[in-house]
């Protein structure tokens, strides 16, 4: 039996969703003044190299400047109090604390809807910071760049779910890159890079205090856009070669180029997972043409109509998360804990190793081991329903020239937080022409976790099957 089935499409069409009067263009991406100091001396996991990530893959880390400037948000002034502040651990004092969990995500939510308003309340200290934040990046390249007769050249381009970090990847790509370099493969991949959202991974450790407490998800969509037309070097310079540690801005008219007609050199691929998903949603419509004959592959978006915004889910999501642990004594200790968790038991073992290896930080001064992205940051990403909405909105409006395939969990549990498989039905349909999608058994909305060999099949397959017609189309053409 099949371990792949498939959201049908839709019957007829689907009225009465109210508009949210969607942002269509993302915010202007700004050359900063100022930028967020970097730590002296800066963190260990900068430095990691693999030179065999795969036989023929090589693996290094990245930084640059992230897009500027951010949305307004408050800063600072939380602090998620220690067990002695609630009288200690009996069932009062975590009555208390449950209480101040949810009088606290309950502001947060508060203040997020007046940060996203015309006319916020002005006694809700909102700012946009004059500093420009770090963006982390690995990039995974081939170590031998040699152009090959009948294969399609790729660079894929990853965004990661809220919690995790850019390496919670490699599990599938690796996976992937296993499946395309055999020689019946239509494809070639030539580099992946995979970006942490900036409050998240080794961008969280750089960022640390700057960090707004309300992040606009939209922003790492245009931390991918600035990437793209800001960073990613030319092929001439990238491909078979080393790159320095921070990436250096092209000169603007190369710029300039790449959002009026992408690229000329390469051809890029979008893939996101959850909130990465969203954010590769809205920069793909506000710049298609990075993506033009091409494609972008969602995971799990939590993309989803207003009527969802009131969903009873939501509220306990975010007292659940803000209220999880995050310190240790040991990673061991770490990872004894988590794995006491059914999320995190229902990862495949490399994964979780991963997100154990990349995911924490050791405070030098107290010896504590602690999470990377911390609560309040992952809370924050959960505290907004905006970019979501505009999202879903506006999916009927991505380029047809893009291809969309979506790579969905196959439990009914995979779609709680966009409402359910009816939801996820209607979202996967929300622009039908060239657009396929697949459900993975067994996976939930942390399929890339808990499934990354599927997952990296399903791309692998996807990747053949959109690239490799066209490759045979090319060659049919070249022949009349």
């Amino acid at each position: 039996m099949s371990s792949i089935s498939r959201f049908l499409p839709l019957e007829r069409s689907l009225k009465g969703e109210p508009s949210v009067n969607p942002r269509r263009q993302l915010a202007a991406l700004e050359t900063p003044q100022y930028f967020v100091p970097l730590p002296n001396p800066l963190p260990e996991s900068l430095e990691r190299k693999v030179t065999n990530f795969t036989p023929t893959h090589s693996l290094s880390v990245h930084i640059l400047p992230a897009a500027f400037p951010r949305a307004q948000s408050t800063y600072g002034g939380l602090e998620i109090p220690s067990p002695e502040y609630f009288g200690g651990s009996d069932s009062k004092a975590k009555a208390r604390k449950r209480q101040w969990l949810i009088d606290t995500t309950e502001t947060m939510s508060s203040h997020k809807r007046e940060a996203e308003s015309r006319f916020p309340d002005p006694s809700v200290p909102l700012k946009v910071s004059p500093e420009c934040l770090w963006s982390t990046a690995i990039r995974i390249r081939r170590k031998k760049f040699t152009l090959t007769e009948g294969k399609k050249s790729l660079t894929l381009v990853a965004l990661h779910a809220n919690g995790f970090h850019k390496e919670i990847w490699e599990p599938t790509f690796r996976h992937l890159l296993e499946q395309t370099e055999h020689d019946e493969s239509p494809v070639r991949i030539e580099e992946i890079w995979s970006l942490d959202a900036t409050n998240h991974g080794d961008a969280a450790i750089l960022n640390a205090k700057h960090l707004p407490n309300l992040p606009d998800r939209a922003d790492y969509g245009r931390d991918l856009a600035n990437f793209l037309i800001n960073f990613l070097p030319a092929g001439e310079i990238s491909f078979g070669h080393d790159l320095p540690l921070e990436l250096v801005r092209v000169p603007p008219a190369i710029s300039t180029d790449r959002v009026k007609r992408g690229f000329g050199d390469r051809t890029v691929v979008g893939i996101g997972h959850s909130l990465g998903g969203d954010a590769i949603t809205v920069c793909g419509l506000s710049y298609p043409k990075l993506f033009t004959r091409s494609a972008i592959i969602l995971l799990e978006t939590t993309l989803f109509p207003v009527s969802n915004n009131t969903s009873k889910l939501k509220p306990e999501i975010l007292v659940a998360t803000l209220g999880r642990r995050s310190s240790w004594k040991s990673r061991e200790e770490a990872k004894g804990a988590l794995l006491k968790s059914p999320l995190f038991q229902a990862f495949q073992q490399d994964a979780f190793e991963v997100y154990l290896d990349h995911g924490l930080w050791c405070n030098p001064t107290t010896g504590q081991v602690h999470l990377k992205c911390d609560p309040i940051s992952e809370t924050g990403e959960f505290a907004e329903h905006r970019t979501m909405n505009e999202g879903w909105e506006l999916l009927p409006t991505l380029d047809d020239n893009i291809a969309l395939h979506w790579i969905m969990g196959g439990t009914e549990e995979a779609s709680r937080l966009v409402g359910g498989s009816k939801n996820a039905r209607i979202t996967v349909w929300r622009r039908q022409t060239n657009t396929s999608n697949v459900r993975v058994a067994g996976g939930g909305h942390l399929v890339v976790q808990e499934k990354p060999l599927e997952v990296g099949n399903e791309i692998a397959l996807f990747l053949s099957s959109k690239f490799g017609h066209e490759r045979i189309e090319h060659q049919n053409f070249s022949k009349l």
